[in-house]
C-alpha cells in the first residue's frame, strides 16, 4: 500500500464521482511497450489517468476472482455487490476524490496493470464498461531487453524466457473477448496507422472518440537498453533489436527455442536460427 498516496480527508461513504465511468487499461508484459501505451491512453483529454505502472489491480482482481469461485450457493453478499465493492476500492486508491475537483471533465478512467486471464475476468466483473489494450512484442526482443535492464538483473535468461512464454495465456484469452484490443510493438516503429486504428477502436468501445493528442507520447517512445556485447549505435536502432539473438550463446538460443518456441508461433513470430 505504500505505493499509493491515500487522502485521509476524503469521505469514506457516498458514491465516488468516477464510479459509473468506463475503464480503459493498458496491459502487457514489461519491456513490451507498456509505458508508451499507458501514456498514449493517458494523453486523451477526456481520460482521468493514474499514469503510473503498478500491478495492484492484477493482484486484487485475481484474488477476488479466486474467492468468487468458492462462493457458497447462498453467499452473504450478492456477486454484483461484491464486485461493486472492489470497483470502489480501486477508485479510492487510484483516484482519491479530493484529487479530482471537476469530475464532469472526464468521460473515462485509465491506468496500467499486468493481467492474466483470471485477473482480467475479475476486472470485467468489477468494471462492466471495460476496454483492455494489450500489447505484445517479439520474444527475442523482450528477453534481450529484460537481460539488459538493470531492474531485472537478478533474473536468469531461462527465467525471462519462461515469463514471456507464460503470457501467451492472455493472447489466447484475448482472441475470444471483444473488449480486449491487441497491439503489437512493431506498430510503434513502422505501422503507426495500425496503432492509431486499434486505439480508436478501443476508445470507441467505451464511447469516446480518438484524439490526436494520444499520439504525442510516441515522440519519446524508445528507451534503448544495451545488450551485452552490443554496439552502442545498434542499441539505439529499433530495427536491430530482433537481431540480438546473434549475441546469445548457443545454450541461450537452445533454451529460448525450447521454452518459447510454441509461444513465438502463437504470437506470429519466427525463430530465425531454426
Amino acid at each position: 500500500m505504500a505505493l499509493f498516496k491515500f487522502n485521509r480527508n476524503a469521505p469514506s461513504t457516498g458514491e465516488h464521482p468516477f464510479f459509473e465511468l468506463p475503464l480503459i487499461i493498458a496491459s502487457g508484459l514489461g519491456r513490451s511497450g507498456t509505458t508508451v501505451l499507458r501514456q498514449c491512453l493517458a494523453a486523451h483529454p477526456r481520460v482521468a489517468s493514474y499514469n503510473k505502472e503498478c500491478n495492484y489491480i492484477h493482484n486484487l482482481m485475481r484474488a477476488a476472482n479466486l474467492h468468487v469461485e468458492t462462493f457458497p450457493e447462498s453467499p452473504p453478499v450478492g456477486r454484483r455487490e461484491f464486485w461493486k465493492v472492489h470497483r470502489r476500492a480501486l477508485l479510492d486508491i487510484y483516484w482519491p476524490q479530493a484529487n479530482w475537483r471537476a469530475p464532469d471533465e472526464y468521460s473515462a478512467i485509465s491506468t496500467y496493470s499486468m493481467l492474466d486471464p483470471r485477473a482480467a475476468i475479475g476486472l470485467k466483473d468489477a468494471f462492466p464498461r471495460l476496454a483492455i489494450c494489450y500489447i505484445v512484442r517479439n520474444g527475442i526482443e523482450v528477453v534481450s531487453s529484460y537481460n539488459s535492464f538493470r531492474g531485472f538483473k537478478d533474473m536468469t535468461f531461462e527465467d525471462v524466457c519462461k515469463l514471456w512464454s507464460l503470457r501467451q495465456d492472455m493472447l489466447q484469452y484475448q482472441s475470444s473477448q471483444s473488449h480486449i484490443f491487441l497491439f503489437r510493438h512493431e506498430w510503434l516503429i513502422d505501422e503507426l496507422e495500425a496503432f492509431k486504428r486499434q486505439m480508436a477502436d478501443a476508445f470507441q468501445s467505451i464511447g469516446l472518440n480518438f484524439d490526436e493528442a494520444c499520439l504525442a507520447p510516441l515522440s519519446t517512445r524508445f528507451h534503448p537498453t544495451r545488450f551485452i556485447g552490443e554496439d552502442r549505435q545498434a542499441a539505439k536502432d529499433p530495427a536491430q533489436r530482433t537481431r540480438r539473438w546473434k549475441l546469445w550463446s548457443d545454450d541461450q538460443r537452445e533454451t529460448f527455442a525450447t521454452i518459447c518456441g510454441e509461444a513465438m508461433e502463437n504470437h506470429g513470430y519466427e525463430i530465425p536460427w531454426l
